[in-house]
């Protein structure tokens, strides 16, 4: 039978750490996606909610999804506008980390001056809305089952 005692030893054994960190690589994509898919590319904003100001919603039209079956098209941006499907090492060189208690999300080198001088410094990150998603929607989830079989 098991204990209240138990229960407790068992709680205080669980690395929330690490099992958060475990969870972030394991759903990386998505969570990286809500930044430059949902954020970037799709409302042309920042992490602060601010609206890039080299975004061009207007050159979405010239966005060709049919190619190759991926999110690239095959057209290049005519004039000012960025887009990070068009610069595909930028866009998929998106990566997300845990240091300490905070997700960091950015790209490699290169990708990152690129668009932090057309973006900005937050468009790195997520916006409360999409924080509330990671938290709520992929990080808890994924911890209450952990929690549950430490537990039994």
């Amino acid at each position: 039978m098991v204990t209240v005692s138990d229960f407790l030893k068992n709680l205080r054994a669980i690395d929330f750490k690490s099992l958060t960190k475990t969870i972030v690589e394991e759903n990386e994509k998505a969570i990286v996606d809500l930044n430059r898919r949902d954020q970037i590319f799709d409302k042309g904003i920042d992490a602060e909610g601010r609206k890039l100001s080299t975004y061009a919603p207007s050159t979405q039209s010239i966005f060709d999804t049919q190619d190759n079956g991926s999110d690239m098209g095959r057209h290049k941006p005519t004039g000012y506008s960025y887009n990070l499907f068009w610069t595909g090492q930028s866009y998929y060189g998106f990566y997300a980390y845990v240091r300490g208690l905070n997700l960091y999300i950015t790209t490699n080198a290169r990708g990152r001056k690129l668009l932090i001088q057309n973006g900005g410094e937050n468009i790195f990150g997520l916006t409360l809305e999409n924080q509330n998603k990671v938290n709520w929607q992929i990080i808890a989830p994924k911890i209450n089952e952990a929690v549950r079989e430490k537990l039994l």
